[in-house]
């Protein structure tokens, strides 16, 4: 199969797009901000993929669940919901700037008063998954002063997705569906488009058997039958705690379930949760954990 974008460059770095949309925001927060709050998940998971402890972020507990890594300390403050932050406990912090993702910048407009409220377009049709993570974390990079931390992670994400291609041309490599699994057993999270999740899968040469449409993030909800539509797929799905045990539990006994051919044929892999709208870090461990999952007759 061909290895679609294969080339990570430094034009993702130096690219006009920041200039234009974010220019005044970070002028006004300063050239270096240490002080720094994130109010989404992928920004806060860019911070620390730099090395920036962030001052406080929202909803830690469900970083934790859907991110996971890198890690985040269990002593960093908690601001509470994405769109509902504590003002109070933010203006107490006396951040250099505030991060957040565009689809919050309207409810968060009177944080401006507390410091520069910095949205990241964080979902775009613009660019694939991985480009898009590869230019926010440069944004966040000249917001911080950690370009050189950045340009670390760049080129390692392209020596990561060059060693997983390669250790995949020594299997088979049939189509995969990249899933989730709902609690109620009857519906299925697919993964595909140029979101993360898909654009990794063609870079490193695996063809997503997912054909249908997906949102702006990458994504669809379908029902289960539709996991039978390419008989020679691979299913690979995510492990999210409970809610997978328990839509396990209700699948394995239905016929449909038991019909699939994958499921015939043992081609069900459990893998470890990554988030489809994460950063570079994301993309390295879906990367790393597809290499290791597939097996050699794919």
């Amino acid at each position: 199969m061909v290895n679609r974008y294969t080339g990570i460059t430094r034009r993702y770095f130096i690219g006009g797009a920041f200039t234009c949309c974010l220019a005044g925001n970070v002028a006004a927060a300063a050239s270096s901000a240490k002080r720094v709050v994130s109010l989404d998940l992928l920004p806060t998971e860019l911070l620390l993929t730099l090395g920036i402890r962030p001052l406080a972020v929202g909803n830690s507990q469900l970083y934790r669940r859907l991110v996971v890594e890198p890690e985040l300390s269990p002593d960093i403050l908690d601001l509470g919901p994405l769109t509902e932050p504590n003002a109070e406990l933010l203006q107490s912090l006396r951040p250099d700037a505030i991060l957040a993702a565009k689809w919050q910048a309207g409810a968060l407009e009177p944080l401006k008063r507390i410091a520069p409220l910095i949205p990241l377009a964080s979902i775009t049709r613009d660019l694939p998954g991985v480009a898009l993570a590869l230019q926010l974390m440069e944004q966040i990079a000249t917001l911080t002063g950690t370009q050189e931390a950045a340009l670390h992670w760049a080129a390692r994400l392209k020596l990561e997705l060059q060693t997983a291609a390669e250790q995949l041309t020594m299997r088979v490599r049939r189509p995969v569906y990249v899933c989730r699994f709902a609690e109620d057993g009857r519906n299925v999270a697919f993964f595909g488009g140029y979101g993360l999740i898909g654009d990794v899968l063609g870079r490193i040469g695996l063809e997503n058997a997912w054909k249908g449409r997906v949102n702006t993030s990458g994504v669809t909800s379908a029902g289960i039958d539709r996991l039978a539509e390419n008989t020679d797929a691979r299913i690979i799905h995510f492990d999210r705690g409970r809610e997978t045990r328990i839509a396990m539990e209700r699948l394995q006994g239905t016929s449909l379930w038991k019909a699939l051919p994958a499921v015939r044929a043992g081609r069900v892999t459990t893998m470890p949760v990554v988030y489809p709208n994460g950063g570079v870090y994301s993309a390295i461990r879906l990367a790393q954990q597809l290499a290791k999952a597939i097996p050699h007759d794919g």
